[in-house]
């Protein structure tokens, strides 16, 4: 199975969804809260979750909307089972959405143009078929460690340390 086809799933009807990605503006409706929910932060927060989630980060599906004022991700998660979603701070930057909830999205197959024509949304990192999401409880501790004033220091101090030690040897 391939992502598009792991996503059409998702869809009440997947032939809808793949009717939707067909034609303007190309996004099909899906339903959260039986598939994946989706946690949508403002994209600074979002990249350091994703910085937070280290290797684990590299298969999870993220989409991104070109919002306005700033641009948002939604980081696809599992449901959580045990429906601790008041665990999840409600923030203008944070937001789970989930059962009950729908989100636009693009194909996993679409390309950027095609985005950019026609609406906000690209794929960071498409799902590719497989339905692995990030756990729920992993993206929550992510989160929290993100929203730590002290945890930014230190990431902050690891990207100096990163860039000046590639400054030293690229001469």
């Amino acid at each position: 199975m391939d992502g598009a086809q792991w996503l059409a799933s998702c869809h009440r009807k997947p032939s809808e969804a793949y009717a939707a990605w067909e034609q303007s503006p190309f996004l099909a409706k899906l339903p959260a809260g039986r598939d994946w929910d989706a946690l949508r932060v403002q994209q600074p927060l979002g990249l350091t979750v994703l910085w937070e989630l280290g290797e684990e980060a590299d298969a999870v599906p993220v989409l991104e909307e070109h919002a306005k004022p700033r641009p948002v991700f939604y980081i696809l998660t599992r449901p959580d089972p045990t429906g601790a979603s008041v665990a999840w701070p409600e923030t203008e930057d944070v937001r789970l959405l989930t059962a009950g909830e729908d989100l636009c999205m693009p194909s996993p197959d679409a390309d950027g143009i095609t985005g950019v024509r026609h609406h906000s949304f690209l794929w960071r990192t498409p799902p590719d078929g497989s339905g692995k999401l990030v756990d729920p409880e992993l993206l929550r501790t992510a989160l929290k460690s993100a929203l730590d004033p002290g945890r930014q220091a230190e990431r902050i101090r690891a990207a100096r340390a990163v860039f000046w030690a590639s400054k030293r040897h690229s001469h």
